[in-house]
């Protein structure tokens, strides 16, 4: 008999315990110290910064945790002292260093590095990062001090900006709330600048080191001494102190609204072609999901053929999905011959593909460039040999990566039918909070993609917390610990309660912006609906006997039923506690709601009828049904209750049927 799952394992997918972290005070300046960083910085209870940190990044942008040790900590009368030693020890070299945060006062805060490499460490960034919220910042003004002490008056950028939107950075000021003013001061060898980390879906824009336009990776000499500062200091009157000392954990107020015009989005997969030989594997789990599409990858240059298309058919038959057909376009010969020998080999194996999507082979890899420097074919070649080689198929524009890519390169609106690109939450900061922080980003994205777009259908990519493939380096982080880690393929919360929380959530932030069409995940393996074991340890699920599913298909496959439904306004009164979704169904409206903490959340819904409903719940009471009996579980409604009032357990999804 399978043990029963920890409570640990249904909430993360791991037992590795959460960063812990401990609240520094100083008057009305608090801060969270989370493993050597300082994060969410407020002030009167109104987020300033999201976060201070020393980051030390390797040769391929890895992000690396030093070891600390010598932790003092001292809470003053108004004020507060930490200390630590920092090491990092790695393939790129050994990095000691020396941290010191002083805040003597509620209005200003000093972060001192002093850093001595003990061998020659080799780094594409090491130096201090802020993190600016984008919540009632984005668009707002701000003055940037440079190098020479000029001083220019700028703002942050509304849409996502593909490039840095601050150069040459030796102090920053910015309002964070009415009356409250932030000013970051930051000393080094070289100048800071700031890139709109909402590119990658973190819920920020970043002030770092060192400059990009310097050559990276570059190497810090063995026994140079080098250090950073940085000073925050802010400005308020007693009045902006008053007015945000709140933020306690009252009930959060959702409002159903009226119709928005917006209909829900074709749900789709991604599917590997890695995963070639192993597409039947709980086919019986995925006919019941219902895929409206599948996401299918081909690419020459790794021996992707007819046997791989052929796979992809067969899947398409049985799942009776259509095939969007990602195509990677080597340009190692003319791009005409590469993708009519795509279109022969695709004829061949018997796929006529619903749609298919080109991308320049080097468009997959980071670049700061734009297409005409880069020396390869450009979109009006590639996507006419596209359209030549597959007359009458929907032609999609875009990548098959980060929003970063598509943000930087994007072909004009008129070559293509309708554009996409992918996400994913755990580029930078991989802690439970900042993967559920990439939701506030969402809506900034889709504003800017359907901009690119131009009036052209809008579809979102194979997206998840993990991360599909990587542009920023040579693969992805394989994850033998089962660990939070920056660059997971297989992350953990994929399999738990958080994962399924955050696709609900990620369908709450998009669906209501009219996207045609939105794939999550792959159908097994890391990114998986269903269960399969995999090279990478999956505790509880690599127990059980028979088949099983994650708890995220049981959302997935709510939504995908939901194709075409009318999509109605959800207001939370605190997003970053709980996000609801709602459309119409032939029985009424279903509400959605979703705890994004793992904290319980008590929630009070207007805007309906009152009266009783039909609550349904995915919690940790409900986890191992819902896994090991996905059937039993999908055709159990749930029971009566009063959907004015509920309360949801950590990273809990309730299904709330309210009567026409």
């Amino acid at each position: 008999m399978t043990t029963a799952p920890t409570e640990a394992l249904k909430l993360y997918g791991t037992e590795e315990e959460p960063a812990a972290a401990r609240t520094l005070r100083a008057g009305a300046l608090t801060a969270e110290l989370e493993a050597g960083k300082l994060r969410w910085i407020r002030f009167g209870g109104t987020e300033a910064l999201r976060g201070l940190a020393f980051v030390v990044r390797g040769s391929g942008w890895e992000t690396y945790a030093p070891q600390i040790a010598n932790l003092e900590i001292e809470e003053l009368g108004g004020g507060f002292r930490v200390g630590y030693d920092g090491r990092i020890e790695s393939g790129d070299g050994v990095l000691a260093f020396r941290a010191d945060i002083v805040a003597e006062d509620e209005r200003n805060l000093v972060f001192t590095v002093e850093m001595v490499p003990e061998t020659e460490f080799t780094t594409s960034r090491t130096g201090f990062v802020a993190l600016h919220a984008i919540e009632g910042v984005a668009g707002e003004p701000c003055a940037i001090t440079h190098s020479d002490g000029t001083v220019e008056e700028t703002a942050f950028p509304g849409l996502v900006m593909p490039l840095q939107p601050f150069f040459d950075i030796a102090a920053m000021r910015h309002r964070v709330a009415p009356g409250v003013w932030l000013t970051c001061r930051f000393e080094g060898a070289d100048p800071w600048e700031t890139e709109d980390q909402r590119n990658w879906t973190d819920a920020s824009y970043k002030t770092y080191y060192r400059p990009l336009a310097l050559p990276f990776p570059y190497t810090l000499a063995a026994g140079e001494r080098l250090r950073q500062t940085a000073t925050l200091s802010i400005e308020a009157g007693s009045a902006a102190v008053a007015t945000g000392a709140g933020g306690g954990q009252e009930a959060v107020e959702v409002t159903l609204g009226e119709e928005t015009g917006a209909r829900m989005p074709e749900i789709g997969l991604g599917v590997a072609a890695s995963e070639r030989d192993r597409l039947e594997h709980g086919l019986d789990l995925l006919k019941a999901l219902g895929p409206g599409h599948l996401v299918c990858e081909m690419d020459p240059r790794a021996g992707d053929g007819a046997e791989t298309l052929a796979a992809y058919r067969a899947l398409s038959e049985a799942l009776g999905a259509g095939v969007v057909l990602e195509i990677v376009v080597p340009c190692e010969r003319p791009v005409s011959d590469e993708l009519a020998t795509a279109a022969e080999l695709a004829a061949r194996a018997g796929l006529a593909p619903a749609a298919i999507v080109p991308e320049q082979a080097r468009l997959l890899k980071f670049t700061l460039e734009k297409i005409a420097a880069l020396g390869i074919p450009d979109f009006d070649e590639v996507y006419g040999a596209a359209r030549a080689a597959f007359p009458g198929v929907r032609l999609g524009g875009g990548v098959f990566t980060s929003f970063t890519e598509l943000n930087r390169n994007c072909a004009a609106p008129e070559l293509f039918d309708f554009l996409t690109h992918c996400t994913c939450a755990v580029v930078h900061e991989p802690d439970d909070r900042s993967v559920m922080e990439t939701l506030q980003t969402m809506p900034d994205i889709v504003a800017s993609a359907k901009a690119l777009a131009g009036g052209k259908p809008y579809r979102i990519g194979p997206s998840a917390i993990g991360m599909r493939s990587n542009p920023y380096g040579p693969d992805v982080h394989h994850n033998s610990d089962n660990g939070r880690h920056s660059f997971n393929r297989q992350d953990p919360r994929h399999r738990a309660l958080l994962g399924a929380a955050f696709t609900l959530g990620y369908a709450a932030r998009v669906a209501p912006l009219g996207v045609e069409a939105l794939a999550l995940g792959q159908p097994s393996g890391a990114l998986g609906m269903v269960y399969r074991r995999t090279e990478q340890p999956q505790p509880w699920f690599d127990d059980l006997a028979g088949p099983a599913v994650l708890p995220l298909y049981h959302i997935t496959a709510a939504l995908a039923a939901a194709k075409g439904a009318g999509v109605r306004a959800v207001a939370s009164a605190d997003p970053a506690r709980v996000l609801g979704l709602a459309y119409e169904s032939d029985g009424g409206t279903l509400l959605w709601l979703a705890n994004l903490t793992p904290e319980p959340q008590r929630v009070t819904v207007s805007g309906i009828a009152a009266g009783s409903a039909t609550i349904g719940r995915l919690d940790s009471s409900t986890f191992a049904q819902a896994a090991t009996d996905p059937t039993g579980f999908a055709a159990s409604p749930g029971a009566p209750g009063d959907p004015g009032r509920l309360d949801l357990a950590p990273y809990a999804v309730s299904r709330i049927a309210l009567d026409a």
